[in-house]
């Protein structure tokens, strides 16, 4: 039979070459998921003698940084204590072939625990687009990054095979000084992939027009207002019988 294949919406070859380390406020949005994450882990008594934290620049295991495909993890099974996956998920085409993947890796007892931007990042701007297009009678088009719903994030951990799946948001109020500088990390981030994709491009009476109702709705005294959602979602790994071990040697490939 042959294997469906997952809609592959990002290149994530090509994403980290949008990365701009010295973007400051695509500097300050990663720290912010490293210390939702740290706070996250602080509440457990448990130790983690091998963890590794999976961010945009690989994965950093025991001071060392290792690259690897964010589809396919290549790591042993039963090898792994806590995970701690910091914005990959965002660029991920199959997070529940993903999540099981790291699910087999982690040894039982282990943890799974991540951290993304979520469904209501900067509404804001999609707004402001949304806004844009009407008034321009221009036809609405996608061109931001599918983020995922708090609610959902809980049933994908669940799905993979976790136990005591959880999922929870922190919402954030950052501001910019205009929209530029927000196109800009937009950028950055790698969040204009569908832009890129779309049919039409941005006209400078187009941004101008955003750039209006972005000021008349969303700005104050420290500028344009950018909110920004952190999912946290965590779940364990239980024991598993060798059957099942077996089965998972191969990822298997789904829809998400």
């Amino acid at each position: 039979m042959e294997l469906l294949k997952v809609p592959q919406l990002f290149d994530y070859k090509r994403f980290r070459l949008h990365a701009r380390s010295n973007n400051k406020l695509v500097i300050k949005l990663q720290s912010l998921l490293d210390e939702i994450l740290q706070e996250h882990i602080s509440l457990f008594s448990k130790t983690f003698p091998i963890k590794i934290t999976h961010d945009f620049s690989g994965c950093h295991l025991q001071n060392s940084i290792i690259q690897i495909d964010p589809e396919l993890i290549s790591f042993k099974i039963n090898s792994l204590d806590l995970v701690l996956s910091s914005g990959t998920l965002m660029f991920t085409n199959d997070i529940p072939g993903v999540l099981k993947q790291w699910y087999t890796a982690l040894k039982p007892g282990g943890v799974f625990m991540a951290a993304f931007f979520g469904e209501e990042s900067l509404i804001e701007l999609k707004e402001c687009f949304f806004k844009a297009e009407e008034k321009l009678q221009i036809p609405h088009e996608l061109r931001f990054f599918p983020t995922i719903a708090t609610k959902d994030a809980g049933l994908l951990v669940q799905r993979a095979g976790f136990h005591s799946p959880t999922a929870d948001k922190t919402r954030l109020t950052l501001h910019a000084k205009n929209l530029t500088d927000i196109l800009h990390t937009l950028k950055a981030l790698g969040g204009n992939i569908l832009h890129e994709r779309s049919k039409s491009n941005l006209s400078k009476k187009f941004l101008k027009t955003v750039e209006s109702e972005y000021h008349k709705s969303y700005s104050d005294e420290s500028g344009l207002r950018v909110t920004v959602d952190i999912v946290c979602m965590t779940g364990w790994a239980i024991e598993r019988c060798a059957n099942e071990l077996i089965n998972q040697q191969t990822p298997k490939i789904g829809y998400l």
